[in-house]
């Protein structure tokens, strides 16, 4: 190429670098980005450096958890503050998932608003009022703020991050049925899920899970009928032969089950992050990774979570959610082992420790006895709410760059101009 035919520099797209619970991600305003299609995917796919495992060459942090973009826009009804959407930006494939939510980065969401002055605060906190384009899903927010603006200074702590920080408190009204339009989308509390020659073995696969869609969709196995104990770290999830991709054949039948792919074999590569997939056991004692002993006095189920195809080094907050409110239900898999006579709250042992969900479900004289399998997608239960609390803070504010390679030359500026 001579120099006469290259762009002239470099194109930029200013936005925040921005930690959010234990998930970090790249944060901008919606008018700086192109329309929703496929300039806008190719564009944060440079941004970011997909697709690549070490995404070396942008911003990306070459984990499902760093790898996130959320866009901040404003809201086109009277009782929102803040619309957004989330991105999860694949690592090694050329994709962006807008299928669902992070729950994580959500926290993080009205502290950008108040850090870019998108929204008027005043001390010590300001209540805002968020929508999730994604699920359609309302969130009541509280960000704590000072005289000089974002107060990321306190004593909470959260497990998987150094530190503490402000406490934001996040309650997602009737989360249930964001991205399918039911609470157990399959039309079954429990189910099974049957592949012919998907086993680790090479024979059939056949297992018992739940789906429920509450934050994002996400399926619930049992850990023992994966040969698993439940405590696993994520590393011994990763190192344990085929687990990873008999896992992914069974998010496959799901994904076609519940119409997110026309194929099941497509579901790396057309909803990679949607749903997510966790296994499941009793409260249990282990050793975190992070050197930490977690009791099983102090958690209410043990719980481990795949995202992206990538064991999470804690838990996502989506999945948390769902997690929590299925455990809350009877005739399913969390609810077989989670502590008997949780309510209210649910508390999950996770690699790096443990999170709290609280749950409201709507009192309902159709529910049954424990462990009674129910089959009425959802229509006798109903999540009302389920809040979480995170930290959050921004870590870089300044430009990403990108080059004008591809589709993306059509946002070179002139080169006689």
């Amino acid at each position: 190429m001579s120099d006469a035919s290259k762009p002239i520099g470099q194109g930029s797209i200013p936005g925040v670098l921005f930690r959010g619970g234990t998930s970090k991600g790249f944060f901008v305003q919606e008018s700086v980005l192109p329309k929703p299609g496929a300039l806008r995917d190719e564009l944060i796919l440079e941004l970011f450096g997909s697709p690549d495992p070490l995404q070396v060459d942008g911003i990306g942090g070459a984990k499902s958890h760093t790898s996130k973009l959320m866009i901040v826009g404003p809201a086109e009804r009277d009782d929102i503050d803040i619309a957004y959407t989330f991105g999860q930006v694949a690592v090694e494939d050329p994709v962006v998932d807008w299928g669902g939510n992070c729950g994580n980065l959500t926290s993080a969401v009205g502290a950008f608003a108040v850090h870019q002055g998108i929204v008027d605060a005043e001390p010590p906190a300001v209540d805002l009022t968020l929508v999730n384009t994604n699920t359609d899903t309302v969130i009541d927010q509280t960000v704590p703020v000072t005289a000089h603006g974002l107060d990321v200074y306190g004593d909470y702590a959260i497990d998987g991050v150094p530190g503490t920080g402000p406490r934001i408190p996040s309650r997602f009204r009737e989360p249930a049925g964001g991205v399918t339009g039911a609470l157990f989308p399959t039309g079954t509390s429990i189910e099974r899920v049957t592949r012919e020659g998907a086993g680790r073995d090479g024979g059939d696969l056949s297992v018992t899970c739940s789906v429920a869609d509450v934050g994002n969709p996400c399926v619930f196995l049992r850990a023992a009928d994966l040969g698993l104990d439940g405590t696993e770290l994520p590393a011994g999830l990763s190192e344990t032969p085929g687990l990873l991709d008999e896992l992914e054949r069974i998010r496959g039948v799901v994904c076609e089950r519940i119409g997110l792919v026309d194929d099941a074999s497509r579901s790396r590569g057309e909803s990679p992050a949607v749903p997510q997939i966790a296994v499941v056991s009793e409260p249990q004692s282990y050793d975190s990774s992070v050197e930490t002993r977690v009791s099983a006095d102090e958690i209410d189920i043990t719980a481990r979570i795949v995202t992206s195809g990538t064991p999470h080094h804690a838990y996502a907050v989506t999945g948390a959610m769902c997690l929590a409110a299925t455990a809350s239900l009877p005739g399913t898999v969390p609810n077989e082992v989670v502590r008997e006579g949780t309510d209210r709250s649910v508390t999950i042992g996770h690699p790096k420790g443990k999170i709290e969900i609280g749950v409201e479900v709507a009192e309902n004289p159709a529910r049954k006895a424990r462990n009674e399998r129910t089959v009425d997608n959802g229509a006798n239960s109903r999540i009302e709410a389920v809040t979480v609390g995170r930290t959050a803070r921004p870590l870089f504010t300044g430009e990403a760059q990108y080059r004008y390679v591809g589709g993306l030359a059509a946002l070179a500026p002139d080169a006689t101009n």
